[in-house]
Parts: structure tokens; sequence; C-alpha cells
């Protein structure tokens, strides 16, 4: 799992700062940004749902661990 989004945008900073041309550091940190922004949207989403059922469950399960997101949950 990712960082929290301040760190990982303190740690996206150092490496610009410090390591100005490493464009793949500079790139793996933008990702890494990227995906802990996306974690914490996920995280305040599901948050705000209601229980889910072991069926829900496991669609969602099969919609996230497809390759691509491409699985069929029905």
């Amino acid at each position: 799992m990712a960082g929290t989004t301040t760190h990982e945008r303190a740690r996206l900073a150092n490496t610009i700062r410090h390591h100005p041309g490493d464009h793949e550091a500079i790139a793996a940190a933008r990702a890494a940004l990227k995906a802990a922004g996306l974690e914490a949207r996920i995280k305040r989403d599901v948050a705000s749902w209601p229980p889910l059922s072991a069926e829900d469950r496991a669609d969602l399960a099969i919609l996230l661990l497809s390759p691509a997101g491409d699985g069929d949950a029905t």
C-alpha cells in the first residue's frame, strides 16, 4: 500500500529537489503520490457505505483483483 499523501508529497518534493535529473525516480514518486491519493479517496468513500453483504464483498473483490479491473462480477 502507498504511504499517506503527505508523506508521498514530501517524498516527491525531496526527490525533485535532490535528484532533479533522475526522471525514473521522479516518475515513481509521482506514481506513489497518485496511488496514495486514490487509496485515501477509496477509504473515505468505503467508510460512508452501509455494511456490505458477503456477496457484495465477493463481487468487489473480483472487480479489484481482475487484470485491468475488467472482471465480470455478475
